[in-house]
Protein backbone atom coordinates (compact mmCIF):
# COMPACT_ATOMS: atom_id res chain seq x y z
CA UNK A 1 0.00 0.00 0.00
CA UNK A 2 1.26 3.28 -0.80
CA UNK A 3 2.35 6.08 2.09
CA UNK A 4 -0.22 8.57 3.52
CA UNK A 5 -0.05 10.86 0.24
CA UNK A 6 0.54 8.49 -2.45
CA UNK A 7 -1.31 7.50 -5.18
CA UNK A 8 -4.08 4.55 -4.83
CA UNK A 9 -6.09 4.16 -8.03
CA UNK A 10 -4.79 2.63 -10.66
CA UNK A 11 -5.44 5.55 -13.59
CA UNK A 12 -3.75 8.19 -10.76
CA UNK A 13 -0.69 5.82 -11.03
CA UNK A 14 -1.17 5.88 -15.10
CA UNK A 15 -1.56 9.46 -14.78
CA UNK A 16 1.93 9.78 -12.51
CA UNK A 17 4.14 7.44 -14.94
CA UNK A 18 2.69 9.75 -18.14
CA UNK A 19 3.72 12.96 -16.18
CA UNK A 20 7.15 11.31 -14.72
CA UNK A 21 7.61 10.69 -18.36
CA UNK A 22 6.95 14.02 -19.50
CA UNK A 23 8.95 16.02 -17.32
CA UNK A 24 12.15 13.54 -17.74
CA UNK A 25 12.25 14.63 -21.09
CA UNK A 26 14.19 11.75 -22.05
CA UNK A 27 14.01 8.11 -21.71
CA UNK A 28 13.97 6.38 -18.29
CA UNK A 29 14.99 3.31 -17.85
CA UNK A 30 12.52 0.76 -15.86
CA UNK A 31 14.75 0.94 -12.51
CA UNK A 32 15.32 4.89 -12.49
CA UNK A 33 11.47 5.05 -12.48
CA UNK A 34 10.59 2.28 -9.85
CA UNK A 35 13.31 4.51 -7.89
CA UNK A 36 11.39 7.90 -8.71
CA UNK A 37 7.68 6.51 -8.14
CA UNK A 38 8.74 4.46 -5.00
CA UNK A 39 11.17 6.77 -3.45
CA UNK A 40 8.45 8.26 -0.92
CA UNK A 41 6.13 5.82 -1.38
CA UNK A 42 4.27 7.48 -4.11
CA UNK A 43 3.32 4.01 -5.67
CA UNK A 44 2.78 0.61 -4.96
CA UNK A 45 4.93 -1.41 -6.70
CA UNK A 46 2.20 -3.84 -8.37
CA UNK A 47 0.49 -0.46 -9.10
CA UNK A 48 2.98 0.54 -10.74
CA UNK A 49 3.66 -2.62 -13.26
CA UNK A 50 -0.47 -3.24 -13.61
CA UNK A 51 -0.12 0.76 -15.08
CA UNK A 52 2.83 0.31 -16.88
CA UNK A 53 1.50 -2.41 -18.71
CA UNK A 54 -1.78 -0.94 -19.13
CA UNK A 55 -0.37 2.10 -20.75
CA UNK A 56 2.01 -0.16 -22.93
CA UNK A 57 -0.88 -1.84 -24.41
CA UNK A 58 -2.83 1.64 -24.68
CA UNK A 59 0.66 2.76 -26.84
CA UNK A 60 0.75 5.96 -24.12
CA UNK A 61 4.32 5.04 -23.39
CA UNK A 62 6.75 2.72 -25.86
CA UNK A 63 9.70 0.83 -25.48
CA UNK A 64 12.75 3.23 -26.39
CA UNK A 65 14.87 0.33 -28.12
CA UNK A 66 14.56 -3.17 -28.83
CA UNK A 67 18.74 -3.58 -27.43
CA UNK A 68 17.52 -2.00 -24.26
CA UNK A 69 13.71 -3.39 -23.72
CA UNK A 70 13.75 -2.07 -20.11
CA UNK A 71 14.25 1.47 -21.64
CA UNK A 72 10.71 3.77 -22.06
CA UNK A 73 9.52 6.87 -23.41
CA UNK A 74 6.48 9.12 -23.79
CA UNK A 75 4.51 8.91 -27.07
CA UNK A 76 2.79 11.36 -28.61
CA UNK A 77 -0.66 9.72 -27.73
CA UNK A 78 0.87 9.50 -24.18
CA UNK A 79 1.22 13.20 -24.23
CA UNK A 80 -2.10 14.08 -24.82
CA UNK A 81 -3.74 12.03 -22.35
CA UNK A 82 -0.90 13.22 -19.85
CA UNK A 83 -2.56 16.64 -19.90
CA UNK A 84 -5.76 15.19 -19.27
CA UNK A 85 -4.81 13.14 -16.34
CA UNK A 86 -2.20 15.62 -14.76
CA UNK A 87 -4.83 17.52 -13.09
CA UNK A 88 -5.91 14.63 -11.28
CA UNK A 89 -2.25 14.06 -9.33
CA UNK A 90 -1.90 16.29 -6.13
CA UNK A 91 0.55 18.87 -6.12
CA UNK A 92 2.36 17.26 -3.51
CA UNK A 93 2.63 14.27 -5.27
CA UNK A 94 3.90 15.86 -8.49
CA UNK A 95 6.53 17.80 -6.62
CA UNK A 96 7.66 14.58 -4.67
CA UNK A 97 7.50 13.22 -8.29
CA UNK A 98 10.01 15.94 -9.61
CA UNK A 99 12.39 15.92 -6.55
CA UNK A 100 12.81 12.60 -6.91
CA UNK A 101 13.42 12.76 -10.44
CA UNK A 102 15.78 15.57 -10.81
CA UNK A 103 18.24 13.31 -7.97
CA UNK A 104 17.91 10.52 -10.00
CA UNK A 105 18.80 12.37 -13.37
CA UNK A 106 21.52 14.33 -11.32
CA UNK A 107 23.10 10.49 -10.13
CA UNK A 108 22.53 9.55 -13.60
CA UNK A 109 24.77 12.43 -15.01
CA UNK A 110 27.16 11.89 -12.38
CA UNK A 111 27.73 8.27 -13.24
CA UNK A 112 28.39 8.59 -16.75
CA UNK A 113 31.07 10.55 -16.29
CA UNK A 114 32.80 8.47 -13.66
CA UNK A 115 34.65 5.31 -15.70
CA UNK A 116 36.38 2.70 -14.11
CA UNK A 117 37.58 -0.73 -16.00
CA UNK A 118 39.44 -3.68 -14.47
CA UNK A 119 41.41 -5.80 -16.75
CA UNK A 120 43.83 -8.62 -16.44
CA UNK A 121 47.43 -7.92 -16.99
CA UNK A 122 50.52 -10.22 -16.92
CA UNK A 123 51.49 -8.97 -13.51
CA UNK A 124 48.22 -8.63 -11.77
CA UNK A 125 45.21 -6.78 -12.71
CA UNK A 126 45.18 -3.04 -14.15
CA UNK A 127 42.63 -0.66 -13.13
CA UNK A 128 42.17 2.54 -14.96
CA UNK A 129 39.35 5.19 -13.52
CA UNK A 130 38.82 8.86 -15.15
CA UNK A 131 35.59 11.34 -14.19
CA UNK A 132 35.08 14.18 -16.63
CA UNK A 133 32.65 16.46 -16.93
CA UNK A 134 31.15 18.40 -20.11
CA UNK A 135 33.10 16.47 -22.23
CA UNK A 136 36.24 17.03 -21.27
CA UNK A 137 38.47 14.61 -18.99
CA UNK A 138 39.76 16.08 -15.77
CA UNK A 139 41.46 13.11 -14.04
CA UNK A 140 42.50 9.59 -15.43
CA UNK A 141 44.86 6.97 -14.10
CA UNK A 142 45.42 3.66 -14.30
CA UNK A 143 47.19 1.40 -11.48
CA UNK A 144 48.71 -1.73 -11.37
CA UNK A 145 47.53 -4.56 -8.75
CA UNK A 146 48.40 -8.05 -7.54
CA UNK A 147 44.65 -9.35 -7.40
CA UNK A 148 41.30 -9.13 -8.67
CA UNK A 149 39.73 -8.59 -5.26
CA UNK A 150 42.46 -5.34 -5.24
CA UNK A 151 41.43 -4.04 -8.26
CA UNK A 152 37.89 -4.15 -7.29
CA UNK A 153 38.32 -2.43 -3.84
CA UNK A 154 40.64 0.77 -5.74
CA UNK A 155 37.76 0.76 -8.68
CA UNK A 156 34.90 1.16 -6.17
CA UNK A 157 36.85 3.38 -3.62
CA UNK A 158 37.14 6.00 -7.02
CA UNK A 159 33.70 5.58 -8.00
CA UNK A 160 32.33 6.36 -4.37
CA UNK A 161 33.98 9.88 -4.39
CA UNK A 162 36.12 10.54 -7.57
CA UNK A 163 36.39 14.17 -6.94
CA UNK A 164 38.57 13.64 -3.36
CA UNK A 165 41.12 11.97 -5.80
CA UNK A 166 40.71 15.34 -8.28
CA UNK A 167 41.44 17.18 -5.47
CA UNK A 168 44.21 14.93 -3.58
CA UNK A 169 45.64 14.62 -7.24
CA UNK A 170 45.50 18.66 -7.75
CA UNK A 171 47.12 19.03 -4.29
CA UNK A 172 49.87 16.94 -4.94
CA UNK A 173 50.50 18.60 -8.67
CA UNK A 174 50.07 21.89 -7.07
CA UNK A 175 51.75 21.41 -4.09
CA UNK A 176 49.18 23.83 -2.50
CA UNK A 177 46.01 23.69 -0.32
CA UNK A 178 43.82 25.68 -2.91
CA UNK A 179 41.36 22.84 -3.46
CA UNK A 180 41.06 22.06 0.25
CA UNK A 181 37.53 22.21 1.91
CA UNK A 182 37.53 24.54 4.31
CA UNK A 183 35.84 23.58 7.39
Amino acid sequence: MPELGGLHDITDVKGLILYLLKEARCILKEAQMTEVLMADGLVEYFDYTQAMEQLLMAGMIDIASLEETNSFRITKRGLAVEAEYEARIPYNVRSKTLAALKENLRKRREEEQIFTEISPSQSGYRVTCSISEGGETMLAYEALVPDHKSAYYVAERFREDPSKYYQKMMEIILEDDLFKKTR
